[in-house]
């Protein structure tokens, strides 16, 4: 989710539990290496005086890269942007920026020295609930990894695409495709974060959306271009704790074999 909007490749999920670089900008690099490095000094800076888990963090430094950045922006979205209105471009860049600084934010939870495992989640039953089709899939892990999560729910509209109203009265227009198709997790002893990827992240409003895709996957390496352009969301568990940092959601306390809002 990008500030009010909801973007589409988010999840409903079911629990069921069996170093930083630090640098500032340089003068001579181009404009998305200033601002990945501005970014990682501030979430350095932040780590280092203890408030990295401020819930407005992403917020307020997506803020400061617009500002410090606006030019260079504009610059840089002007063949993707040129039939967008002032307000449609200011959108654009709020929601690519932030895009960026919520990965960069995320991948900074993740526990150091950690196991790697790659999975193929599974599609085992597809389940409707009032106007709603929810697909249900597996995943295989080891009983090693604390706080396994084996169960993941996807909307069916995510995949398939549609038109319609979300649980909070927003409107919405996707065309799916966003199908979650690797998660891999990253483990120690004690903690766990699950990094998830989509085939693709739509916009809710279609005229924003093949823009957003067209950018994110000439700019951001490695990413899956299928569908559309691969999203990469994160969550971690740790001391029983369940977080999703640099979302709207908030974080969940787990007992046993689920977890619930505090």
């Amino acid at each position: 989710m990008k500030r009010a909007e909801l973007l589409a490749g988010a999840l409903i999920l079911v629990f069921v539990f069996s170093g930083l670089v630090s640098a500032k900008p340089q003068a001579d690099v181009d404009e998305w290496t200033a601002i990945d490095l501005f970014v990682r000094y501030q979430i350095d800076v932040a780590s280092k005086a203890g408030t990295l888990e401020d819930s407005h963090f992403v917020d307020k430094v997506t803020e400061l890269v617009l500002l410090k950045f606006s030019k260079e922006l504009d610059a840089e979205i002007s063949k993707y942007a040129k039939d967008l209105t002032l307000e449609q471009r200011e959108h654009l860049k709020y929601l690519l920026v932030s895009d960026y600084v919520s990965h960069l934010y995320q991948k900074s939870f993740y526990p150091k020295n950690a196991k790697v495992l790659v999975v193929k989640p599974i599609k085992v039953a597809s389940v409707k609930a009032e106007s709603k089709v929810y697909d249900y899939y597996y995943a295989p892990m080891s009983s090693s990894i604390p706080y396994p999560i084996h169960w993941w729910v996807q909307v069916r509209v995510d995949v398939t695409g549609g038109s319609g109203v979300d649980d909070k009265g927003n409107g919405y227009n996707v065309d799916g495709k966003n199908d979650l198709f690797n998660i891999i997790v990253y483990y120690t002893s004690s903690s766990v974060q699950y990094e998830l990827h989509f085939y693709d992240e739509d916009h809710p409003h279609p005229w924003m959306d093949d823009w957003y895709d067209g950018y994110r996957c000439d700019h951001y390496p490695d990413r899956d271009s299928t569908y559309g352009c691969e999203d990469i969301e994160s969550i971690n568990v740790e001391n029983g704790v369940i977080e999703f940092p640099g979302t709207f959601s908030g974080d969940y306390d787990c007992h046993g074999n689920y977890c619930e809002e505090p």
